[in-house]
This record gives structure tokens, C-alpha cells and sequence, in this order.
């Protein structure tokens, strides 16, 4: 048995290695492949299909986020209900776009540039910065900075290996120990601040005075899981992108130096396509993960149809599909100029990612301080504990 196992997590290992080739064979050979309860679709137009029709193909996650916020949900774990509706529409009240300019965009430049410029001119960019902006800038605009920083960072980062990744028992237990332990620091922090005569507009303050005004959904227990939601989609993603996307710069010199010449003029819209585009090579995930709730025919009347049996769980394959010829016009280059549809790092229709422009913001907002460092150079190769970087150290002349 244990051999099998072995051998099983070689074959994996390896799979995981070469998945861009095994996906390029796919899209010709067997767009959609179906086996043992599993489907795998890597076509874009396929993919897309699938992420559109959320009725049919319904998100996986409520059973793991009933664990996690102690018998409740969140609305990334929901379907398309009066609930998911509320709770969306609640938060955006919350987590305003016009934050983005106001709050969020002055925040992560003035946050990231403090923590080069205190540095001795060497730095582990994962450690020191990456996981670092995003939890102080949850805790400057949610009002949760957490028990403490570090801690805080790791709970939010094994909570969402817990959700979104293969199933793991050891992770499981570190995931619902942090789970636990956050849910208590949220329902403490919403405590005193219920207490605190001090008129604070975070996002917390915000769902706390829609409490006040009488608003469904925002009770205590539901702001909390609601946060708690947010906080784990918020600080991992960012963490990893942010270094993904310095990594594969440093891959290509002459890319980093064209990098480094926006960051040097402002030029934010140009440094959003770097990060997307390195992304794009450099996916976070290998795909979405769905359930059908019915059989489907996907590319239903052409000559790649294939059925997939209801209760078949679905990795639509975004990684695939931003690499699929058919839709991305030369794909293995690295280009500035793709159209926004080419990019699905955040997902389609009904759970699109929440946090897709505060992403687009920070993310380059994070990158842009680092390119900005004169004479700046990878020490080391980034380190990668999947499916998480742990370090990537940098030199620059302070």
C-alpha cells in the first residue's frame, strides 16, 4: 500500500509539473474528458460555458465553509438564493469601489514603500512584504488586523488551502484550529467595537452601523462570517500573485526592465497588464473546481460534445483555456496588449471574485514599489511550498 501511495504521488507530482503539456494535448485530442466521477474541461470556450451556467454547475464549497464559520456559510459557498443575493449586496454596501482610489490604492503604495525603504537593501519579498501589505491592509480597511500579524497571515493562508485545495486531513486540522481561533478574535473585535463610542469607517464599521439601520443579514454571527470569508480570499491570493508575477520578471530581463521603466513613470494601467499577463503564464490554480447538478452536454452539437453525468465533480480548466490558441492569439508569448476576455484569473459570472479591483489594485500596487528599487536582483530562486511561496529574496541599492 504503501508503494501505491508513493507511486501515486510521484504520478501526481509529476502531473502537476507538466500540466500546460498534458492540457495542450487535451484541447486536441479530448477537450472535455470525463473518468470516475471526475471531469476535466480545457477548451476556453468550454470553460467559460461552464463558470456561466451556475445553475448547473454549482459551487462545491458550502460543506467545508459550514466547518469553518461553525455550522453558517458564506456566499462563495452558496448557489444562486435570496441569501447569496442579500450577503453580496450587503458587503458591496460595505466594500465600496470607490475605496479603491479613496483608501485602498494610497494605502498599499504608502504601506509597500515604508517597507522597502526600511530595509538594508536585501529582502525576502514573500515574507517581508507580499504577505505582509494585504493583512495590514485588511486591518486598516476591514478593522480586523488580527491577533497578530504573522499568526494572523497563516490562518487566512491554511484556511484557504483547506476550501480550495485537495483534500488533506493534516491540513484540515491546522485549517478549522485557525478557523476556530478567528472566529473568536472576529466576535471579540465586533464586541468591543459595538462598545467603542469611536466613529471608525472601515468596513466593519460600516456593516456595524447597517446593523444599527435595521439591514437583514447583519447580525453579529452573519458580519463575522462574512468577514471571515473576505479575509480568507483576501491575503494569500494577493500574497502569491504579487510574487508569481516578481518571479517570472526576474525570469525575463528584458520584461523586468520594461516593468521596471512603468513603475518608474506611474504607469498603473500598464503594470496591471504585467501582473495579468505574467498570471496568465503563471496561473495561481490549474482551474475552478464545480459540481454538476445535472447531466449536461457541454459544446452541446459539435464534434468535441461530451456528456458529464450529474454529481461529477468539474475542474474548469482556466489554466488551459487562457492558453488555448483557438481564443488567445499567440499564446506562449508574453504580450501587453490582450483583450480583458482573455484573462480569467478571477473567474465568471455568479462568483466572480469579490475582491477582483481591490486584486487589481493592490497586487500592482505591491510589485510597482519592488520595480521601482534601483540595480534590483533575484538573490535566490522563489521557494514554493505548495501551493504557497514561502520566499523569494531581492537585492537593490537602498
Amino acid at each position: 500500500m504503501a508503494k501505491a501511495t508513493t507511486i501515486n504521488e510521484k504520478l501526481t507530482a509529476w502531473a502537476f509539473k507538466h500540466l500546460d503539456g498534458i492540457f495542450t494535448i487535451l484541447r486536441v485530442i479530448k477537450p472535455t474528458v470525463v473518468f470516475k466521477g471526475n471531469a476535466v474541461v480545457t477548451r476556453f470556450d468550454d470553460v467559460t460555458e461552464v463558470l456561466n451556467r451556475d445553475w448547473i454547475f454549482q459551487v462545491p464549497y458550502a460543506e467545508k465553509m459550514h466547518k469553518v464559520t461553525n455550522g453558517s456559510n458564506f456566499f462563495l459557498g452558496m448557489q444562486n438564493t435570496g441569501q447569496y443575493t442579500r450577503d453580496v449586496s450587503n458587503m458591496r454596501i460595505a466594500a465600496r469601489r470607490e475605496d479603491i482610489d479613496a483608501i485602498i490604492k494610497p494605502f498599499v503604495d504608502k504601506t509597500s514603500e515604508e517597507i522597502l525603504k526600511n530595509t538594508a537593501g536585501r529582502m525576502d519579498v514573500v515574507q517581508q512584504l507580499t504577505r505582509v501589505v494585504p493583512t495590514r491592509l485588511i486591518g486598516e480597511y476591514f478593522g480586523t488586523p488580527g491577533w497578530n500579524e504573522t499568526e494572523f497571515t497563516d490562518a487566512a493562508t491554511i484556511m484557504f488551502q483547506y476550501l480550495f485545495y485537495p483534500d488533506d486531513p493534516e491540513v484540515e486540522e491546522k485549517a478549522l484550529k485557525a478557523a476556530e481561533q478567528t472566529r473568536g478574535y472576529l466576535d471579540q473585535v465586533i464586541a468591543e467595537r459595538k462598545t467603542d463610542p469611536a466613529d471608525r469607517d472601515d468596513v466593519l464599521g460600516r456593516c456595524l452601523k447597517l446593523q444599527q439601520a435595521g439591514m437583514p443579514g447583519m447580525a453579529d454571527i452573519d458580519i463575522r462570517n462574512n468577514l471571515i470569508g473576505l479575509i480568507i480570499g483576501a491575503i494569500p491570493t494577493t500574497s502569491k500573485s504579487a510574487a508569481v508575477t516578481l518571479n517570472h520578471l526576474f525570469d525575463n530581463p528584458e520584461l523586468l526592465v520594461e516593468a521596471q521603466q512603468a513603475a518608474r513613470a506611474d504607469e498603473d494601467e500598464k503594470l496591471v497588464q504585467f501582473v495579468l499577463e505574467s498570471l496568465r503564464l503563471n496561473p495561481f490554480a490549474a482551474g475552478i473546481q464545480r459540481v454538476c447538478a445535472e447531466d449536461y452536454v457541454v459544446a452541446r452539437g459539435t464534434l468535441r460534445s461530451a456528456t458529464i453525468p450529474k454529481g461529477t465533480r468539474v475542474l474548469a480548466a482556466t489554466q488551459s483555456a487562457m492558453k488555448d490558441g483557438r481564443k488567445i492569439k499567440r499564446p506562449k508569448e508574453f504580450r501587453l496588449d490582450r483583450p480583458a476576455y482573455s484573462y480569467m484569473h478571477f473567474g465568471f459570472g455568479l462568483h466572480t471574485c469579490f475582491g477582483q479591483y481591490i486584486n487589481l489594485t493592490q497586487i500592482p500596487g505591491i510589485v510597482k514599489a519592488v520595480l521601482k528599487q534601483n540595480s534590483l536582483r533575484r538573490v535566490t530562486d522563489m521557494v514554493v511550498e505548495e501551493p504557497f511561496p514561502v520566499s523569494l529574496e531581492i537585492e537593490y541599492d537602498n
